[in-house]
């Protein structure tokens, strides 16, 4: 094929990129939807090395939590194009509307877990001090204790990220409102609900999970660090989410609210 050719044909298809008419993102291939309900709309996103999504809308807001350090090309339906370099277990937050395209340019698959919030979002913000909720721990060694730092808030939900070492026991703690766990890890745990009976959980990274309000205590029962984000919705009008069962004086903030 003469050069002249090849590059109007080039062209020609770049511009047809970039024109393409944008698929929602429920019919997108690459985006496969988990879960569904009220509060949510998760879908479960893996995009091959030098593969790209088509060209899809999100009409809701919406969290992304990445799965292993994700290097890609975002680009816009008008043709313009942004790298970026997220980190394993980093959430991004996209306000709706938005259209556009995931190419992976890193070796190994591009995963992603994208979470539409059904309802709109107001006032979210990343947080930026006092971000590690404080978690009782009878430890010496603070490196086995249980951490949850805070990542992100709305009006309507908060986002944190738990990691539970080897051995560790994260205390009787009370989730006030539905909430969604993404695993960021494989991990072995036992949970058990109130006073009840201990019950086994395997975790598998990037499986969610969504549950209504409980009272629970988490244990790590298997040999590897546990990280999971935990997307929480406002169980009351204070704004107070997962709490500890400890009891607290009067007017004393507890010890490791979520929000």
């Amino acid at each position: 094929m003469p050069r002249l050719l090849l590059a109007a044909f080039l062209v020609s298809g770049l511009a047809c990129f970039a024109q393409q008419e944008p698929v929602d993102v429920s019919s997108e291939p690459h985006h496969h939807h988990v879960i569904d309900n009220m509060f949510v709309r998760v879908y479960d996103v893996t995009v091959e090395p030098n593969e790209s999504t088509l060209m899809h809308h999100h009409g809701h807001d919406y969290l992304g939590i990445f799965l292993g350090d994700s290097k890609f090309v975002n680009k816009k339906q008008d043709g313009q194009s942004s790298s970026a370099s997220i980190g394993d277990g980093e959430v991004r937050f996209a306000a709706a509307p938005v259209v556009h395209a995931v190419e992976d340019t890193a070796t190994k698959p591009f995963r992603n877990i994208t979470i539409e919030i059904m309802q709109p979002t107001t006032h979210e913000k990343n947080c930026t001090e006092s971000c590690e909720i404080p978690v009782p721990c009878a430890s010496k060694d603070k490196a086995g204790c249980v951490s949850v730092q805070k990542l992100m808030s709305a009006d309507q939900w908060s986002v944190t990220r738990i990691t539970l070492p080897p051995g560790s026991t994260y205390p009787q703690h009370t989730h006030l409102a539905n909430f969604l766990v993404v695993p960021l890890t494989d991990a072995d745990m036992k949970m058990r609900n109130q006073n009840g009976p201990e019950t086994e959980v395997h975790g598998k990274a990037g499986e969610v999970r969504w549950n209504n309000p409980m009272v629970h205590t988490i244990r790590n029962v298997g040999p590897n660090t546990a990280k999971v984000v935990v997307l929480e919705f406002r169980g009351r009008p204070a704004g107070e989410g997962s709490e500890s069962m400890t009891p607290e004086k009067p007017g004393k903030h507890k010890p490791h609210d979520h929000h």
